[in-house]
């Protein structure tokens, strides 16, 4: 008899989620973490005495609300904080902000009256484009997904296919100048919503194959909006291993598992570094995919075809995440002092332009750090006071495009220089603001990788990329959650879905495993027919 009916590895909000579900079906499930702190790259630490930062994930931009209610997470104390505006674009003197408002109506006024009725129009054909793909997305949402292939060719129309196609494998840039013809009178809207593109990809606003992570964050969730939780990112897992202890379930740190027990070609439970093993009924793993299969499974217990599609997997993706506290909030001035005293000015992001990132892009592939690096600059304790002493302020800085590799290993050398050009491009607006730092952290994909395990750093655990995503995900043929090894499943951001804190895959993967052990699945489908 197994020492438990599931054992989870990891208690990232995946994880958390996968052995809630378990566990108030009334099995015994096990969660192991190999930190000590549950989130996983989702996580709220106190960086420095008295202030929280969100370390990784920092806000639910694709969170699908109906979750709180599903995952009991509102009987935890849960609370979500949705700020006037998600961000608010600037680039040159010159140029009008691009400003990202929460509400339908202040958004339809600000293009409106700052960027134009031809920008207004543009959003409403863009939005056209959104809608077929989240019909389509929310079709596939709860259940194994068809490749992109055969949802293209089975959607009902020459229009549909079209449509789909152009999302699936355009460029982000090529989509978006369908209907935004003035490049230059519209370059913070495009720029703004080609961050959305390369996040999470290892590619440039104009390559082929980025209007599919443009796509995937405008249509995941319940809308792209920036909602913070209170208390920081952490709380939301916080809140699910509450539900979690509550319905039995047995959650340990520091944790390390370095290996599956086996029995021929299933998997029999965990071995944890220091030589314990654990039995269980199934094991479900929250690690991408070369993790799991590469490392804690052995590759000589998978066909061959499968290592090889998992070898396969691109993870490249460089970036800086800089946590800082500071004295009080800066002063913006010029073109940006509009923003001071106003809840705008939360959220502020140097993305000049498509062609500016395409630039970085082309820097960053020649393992250049950018010479004039976009910055997303935001200030979590203006909308989240809990998060800072009185007076004081927590503050982020997040740039795409730091070099994913380090030529003659000055990984040092190259991460301060990025850190102070990702600096001056705030400086440049907010005169004094460096003055205001007092501590700071800087963290990029090596620091993710080394903590958690992430191969290369991905936050994506595989990048969004048409070759990985629905069908294909985590590789072709496996998008179910169930793998080669009997008894293992997939549960994490490597499958179906995709990244992003959603509890999605976690959710998926949990009834994937209750059905194959012939368990009701009632409220699954249930949950399913109203999502569709």
């Amino acid at each position: 008899m197994s020492d438990y009916d599931a054992i989870v590895v990891g208690a990232g909000h995946n994880g958390l989620t996968a052995g809630l579900i378990l566990a108030r079906q009334g099995h015994k499930v096990l969660c192991l973490e190999k930190t000590n702190w549950p989130g996983g790259q989702a996580a709220t630490k106190e960086l420095f005495k008295g202030f929280k930062h969100s370390v990784g994930a920092w806000a639910l931009l694709i969170f699908r609300e109906e979750m709180i209610r599903i995952l009991e997470l509102d009987q935890h104390g849960f609370e979500l904080i949705r700020p006037k505006s998600s961000y608010t674009v600037f680039g040159k003197p010159e140029d009008k902000p691009f400003i990202g408002y929460t509400d339908v109506e202040d958004l339809a006024n600000h293009i409106m009256t700052d960027h134009g009725v031809d920008a207004m129009e543009a959003f409403a054909h863009l939005g056209e484009y959104f809608a077929v793909f989240k019909e389509m997305f929310e079709q596939q949402l709860h259940q194994v997904p068809d490749k992109i292939e055969k949802i293209i060719a089975e959607a009902p129309d020459e229009k549909t296919r079209e449509i789909l196609g152009k999302m699936c494998y355009g460029s982000a840039v090529e989509v978006m100048r369908e209907f935004f013809t003035d490049p230059e009178k519209h370059k913070l809207i495009i720029g703004s919503l080609s961050a959305s593109a390369i996040d999470g990809t290892h590619y440039g606003p104009y390559s082929p194959g980025s209007a599919l992570s443009l796509a995937y964050h405008f249509c995941a969730g319940d809308n792209y909006d920036f909602k913070i939780p209170k208390g920081g990112i952490g709380s939301l897992s916080t809140a699910l291993v509450s539900v979690f202890e509550k319905y039995g379930g047995e959650l340990r740190y520091k944790s390390i598992v370095e290996g599956f027990t086996m029995d021929g070609n299933k998997v029999t439970g965990v071995k944890l570094k220091g030589g314990e093993t654990i039995s269980a009924k199934a094991v479900l793993s929250t690690l991408d995919a070369r993790s799991t299969f590469l490392r804690l499974a052995d590759p000589k217990t998978l066909p061959q075809e499968f290592v090889n599609s998992v070898e396969e997997i691109q993870h490249t993706n460089g970036y800086i995440q800089l946590h800082m506290t500071l004295k009080e909030l800066p002063t913006f001035s010029g073109h940006m002092s509009w923003v001071n005293d106003k809840d705008e000015r939360w959220l502020v992001a140097y993305i000049p332009s498509a062609q500016h990132l395409h630039e970085c892009w082309e820097q960053y592939k020649r393992n250049e750090v950018p010479e004039d690096p976009v910055a997303y600059c935001y200030f979590p304790s203006m909308m989240d006071p809990t998060l800072a002493p009185e007076g004081q302020h927590t503050c982020t800085i997040f740039s795409h495009y730091f070099p994913a590799d380090f030529p003659d290993g000055n990984h040092s050398e190259m991460k301060e220089l990025m850190v102070e050009r990702v600096l001056q491009q705030i400086e440049n607006v907010a005169p004094g603001f460096k003055d205001l730092i007092m501590d700071k952290v800087v963290f990029t994909h090596q620091y993710f990788e080394k903590t958690f395990g992430l191969t290369d750093g991905d936050f994506a655990s595989g990048l969004l990329h048409p070759g990985q995503m629905f069908g294909n995900r985590p590789v072709p043929g496996w998008a179910g959650h169930k793998t080669p090894l009997e008894s293992l499943y997939m549960v994490g951001a490597a499958c179906h879905p995709g990244p992003g804190v959603t509890c999605i895959p976690g959710y998926n993967g949990a009834y994937a495993v209750l059905d194959d052990w012939g368990e009701d699945v009632s409220s699954f489908e249930t949950v399913v027919a109203k999502s569709i």
